[in-house]
């Protein structure tokens, strides 16, 4: 696979909102912290899974890869160009 999924950045996001979301509700009803912490675990193994650098398997900021979508970006490790699909 030598590209990253427009899918899969846009899942991150909403995985990224919904922990968020689950966070500030929780201290309004507490049982929304445990959504909290599915939410940020499905984040943690969608990034370590999907959101690297294709050629080196370097981490890429979430904010980067939405950037890289209508951008040209290259890795900040290995200086090749990321593909976004």
């Amino acid at each position: 696979m030598n590209h990253i999924s427009r899918k899969d950045i846009n899942l991150g996001l909403i995985f990224v909102i919904l922990f968020s979301i689950s966070i500030v509700g929780g201290f309004i009803k507490w049982p929304l912290f445990i959504f909290a912490g599915v939410f940020l675990f499905s984040y943690i193994v969608l990034d370590r899974k999907r959101l690297r650098c294709p050629n080196c398997g370097a981490y890429e900021n979430l904010d980067r890869l939405i950037y890289a979508k209508n951008h040209v970006h290259h890795c900040r490790r290995c200086g090749e160009r990321i593909k976004i699909l």
